[in-house]
């Protein structure tokens, strides 16, 4: 009965120092350590936004701890600004550029052809690239195959779809259950070829997501990968991807508006990934929101 007493008396304290704890392992611990992980995953800063205007509330009438609360929540919502809110110059020039476009269907009951045609029609792009494309929402792939007639579609293991105007050769795939979808191709349009990763990371929040990262990158390398897309179900700000920095460049400094990738109608994480070898030189990113996925629509833009 004291200790429920105790509680009911400093339940704001008890709350500042839960959100300060938050705050520490946002931006300093990180997903360095696992299980602890699972709460950097489940609190981007938007959440932390909004749980800090939750609390501003509760203390308005403690006045040190209202200001430091609304401190903290300026201090946030400008570096979400400055560094999930990007504003790329998209550079015009005679230089040939090659384009692809990713997009995570999420389960959707049917592809939505007439929406991927206008992409496809708008952005010209050499490759396409789609996970969680069943054959439930395949049933309609010929109609697409109709629209689009200068691609050759191949369906990939692990719920994946791949088209090109070039010729595609089936290199390998990589499979563990609750772990990885890995499917590796070799590419060659008009313009080059390309080895290219299509991914499907685990999304489950029981499992250490640095394994699957890792090995994703290993075999990147090993293959030498022009381009790896895919979902990662994994932050952009995770640690585990600054190895990917050596060797690959990231679509994210060349995106207009907000990085975040999920969920529609609130960006809040940035977990699909465009990853472009260091040999290649990336330009542009374009981000399309629809109703016909909870996931951004991708298209790269490189030389």
């Amino acid at each position: 009965m004291l200790f429920i007493k105790h509680i009911k008396k400093n339940f704001k304290t008890y709350l500042l120092f839960g959100y300060a704890f938050l705050l520490v392992v946002h931006f300093f611990i990180k997903d360095n350590l696992f299980p602890l992980s699972i709460l950097f995953y489940a609190t981007p800063i938007p959440i932390l936004l909004g749980f800090g205007l939750i609390l501003l509330i509760i203390v308005r009438k403690q006045k040190w701890f209202r200001l430091a609360i609304l401190t903290c929540v300026i201090s946030l919502g400008i570096h979400w600004m400055q560094c999930y809110y990007l504003t790329s110059e998209k550079i015009d020039s005679n230089e040939e550029h090659s384009k692809v476009l990713y997009w995570n269907l999420a389960k959707r009951d049917r592809l939505p052809v007439a929406y991927i045609s206008n992409q496809v029609e708008t952005h010209q792009p050499e490759i396409l690239a789609f996970v969680e494309a069943p054959h439930t929402i395949l049933k309609n792939l010929d109609s697409l195959k109709l629209t689009l007639p200068n691609y050759d579609f191949k369906i990939l293991m692990g719920a994946m779809l791949v088209a090109s105007t070039g010729d595609i050769e089936y290199t390998k795939n990589e499979f563990l259950k609750d772990r990885y979808k890995i499917n590796l191709l070799k590419i060659t349009t008009q313009k080059s070829t390309y080895n290219l990763i299509i991914t499907d990371l685990t999304a489950s929040i029981p499992i250490n997501k640095k394994e699957p990262i890792d090995f994703l990158l290993q075999c990147a390398k090993t293959h030498n990968v022009d381009l790896i897309v895919g979902d990662f179900n994994t932050p952009f700000e995770s640690v585990h991807f600054n190895a990917y920095t050596n060797d690959y460049y990231s679509f994210h400094h060349y995106n207009n508006g907000f990085t975040a990738t999920w969920p529609l109608g609130m960006p809040l994480l940035e977990i699909d990934h465009i990853w472009l070898s260091k040999l290649h030189q990336p330009k542009h990113l374009y981000k399309y929101y629809s109703k016909h996925s909870d996931h951004a629509l991708l298209v790269s833009e490189f030389k």
